[in-house]
């Protein structure tokens, strides 16, 4: 049965441990993991043997460091891989020649979980396979490049420099410089001697692409102020939308005081520069493949020639049918009536009425005695009767 690999990690705050413990968990990986806190503990575990990998902090304590504890180790014990991690305060990278004297790998937080999980299993590797100059070299920073982000709009620089010249009197900068996400330097007022503007748009650029991702996180269009604080230089930052940002430069004791000033005046004039690109300020156009040309084979020629020679006709319009005239309706004729007074319309024969006796036809009690005196004096009525009243046909 083979041995569990030993692995060390050595860090007083405990970071390092909880990295390592969750790679080996995303991976799989069965080893017997050691958490020691300084220099001391990681030799004496290391005198027990059976130790193949030990990470460690760069920062230990004032005494020593990574980088000391690295040398002691492949000094006694030369087949040990040694892993050392940097904070983000820490140097990106390390001496180059003390890397070739002690090959031992120097990482940098934050770095890729991918490559620190590759670095974890070649250190485990077995003498036949690993190879120490692969994982003792520094880890190269992968340059930021614009291939997908398709053509930088161009500023109206009359009008950028209009703006940038009314701010650096605003908020009484030492300089200020704008640039495009490709690091060029499109314009610079001020006292810019002081400071190398190559160098300091090279370091922002990962700036750029921040705020394009922060951009899908939040959405809308994301405006991003960035402040550094130095002892010689403060240093503010303004993006202009997703292809711009604007450096404010100022002296390292009076930085800080100016933040209120800047966060006025340099947001307006970041908005009057964004509404100077439009919507391409905040647009993004990834370069297009170009189109595949596929060769047709001499199976497909005849399919072609026969397709082309399908005609499609129009079909004829519909005929505009024109529907006969429905035939009007024959007038209604009434009988005429046999022997029609007129007189009776003539307003003269409603001379002699009592007016009065028409509220009898509305007086229950009336109508009552009628229905009565009918009913005692007279029996049922006769078939002519009836049929002169209009009851029966």
């Amino acid at each position: 049965m083979t041995a569990l690999a030993h692995v060390i990690t050595v860090d007083p705050t405990g970071a390092v441990a909880r990295l390592v413990r969750a790679a080996f968990e995303l991976t799989g990986e069965v080893v017997i993991q050691i958490d020691v806190r300084d220099a001391e503990n990681a030799l004496e575990e290391i005198q027990r043997g059976g130790s193949q990998l030990l990470i460690s902090a760069l920062r230990l304590h004032e005494l020593t460091d990574g980088i000391n504890l690295a040398v002691s180790v492949k000094q006694a014990h030369p087949d040990i891989v040694v892993i050392v991690l940097g904070d983000v305060d820490d140097p990106l990278e390390l001496d180059a020649d003390l890397l070739a004297t002690v090959p031992f790998a120097y990482m940098h937080r934050p770095f890729d979980g991918m490559q620190f999980i590759h670095m974890l299993a070649a250190g485990l590797g077995s003498a036949s396979h690993v190879n120490l100059s692969s994982i003792s070299a520094p880890l190269a920073r992968q340059p930021e490049t614009d291939v997908d982000l398709g053509t930088i709009p161009a500023l109206d620089m009359k009008v950028t420099e209009s703006v940038v010249n009314t701010l650096l009197i605003d908020v009484g900068a030492m300089a200020i410089v704008v640039a495009n996400r490709a690091g060029e330097v499109l314009l610079e007022r001020g006292a810019v001697g002081y400071l190398n503007r190559e160098q300091l748009t090279n370091a922002l650029l990962p700036m750029v692409r921040t705020t394009m991702d922060m951009g899908k996180l939040v959405g809308g269009q994301p405006a991003a102020l960035q402040f550094y604080d130095g002892d010689d230089y403060d240093v503010f930052v303004l993006s202009i939308g997703f292809h711009h940002f604007m450096c404010l430069v100022f002296d390292g004791q009076a930085g800080s005081r100016q933040f209120g000033a800047v966060n006025r005046f340099g947001r307006r004039a970041a908005e009057d520069l964004i509404a100077l690109l439009g919507i391409n300020a905040f647009a993004l156009a990834p370069a297009k493949a170009p189109p595949v040309v596929e060769v047709p084979s001499q199976q497909a020629a005849p399919v072609e020639e026969a397709s082309a020679e399908i005609v499609l006709e129009r079909g004829e319009e519909w005929a505009q049918v024109e529907r006969e005239p429905l035939p009007e309706p024959e007038p209604i004729r009434l009988e005429p009536v046999e022997n029609l007074d007129l007189n009776l319309f003539d307003d003269a024969q409603f001379g002699e009425l009592d007016l009065s006796a028409a509220d009898d036809l509305f007086n229950p009690d009336t109508l009552a005695e009628i229905a009565n005196e009918t009913r005692r004096e007279r029996g049922p009525l006769t078939y002519d009767e009836a049929r002169e009243l209009g009851i029966i046909p």
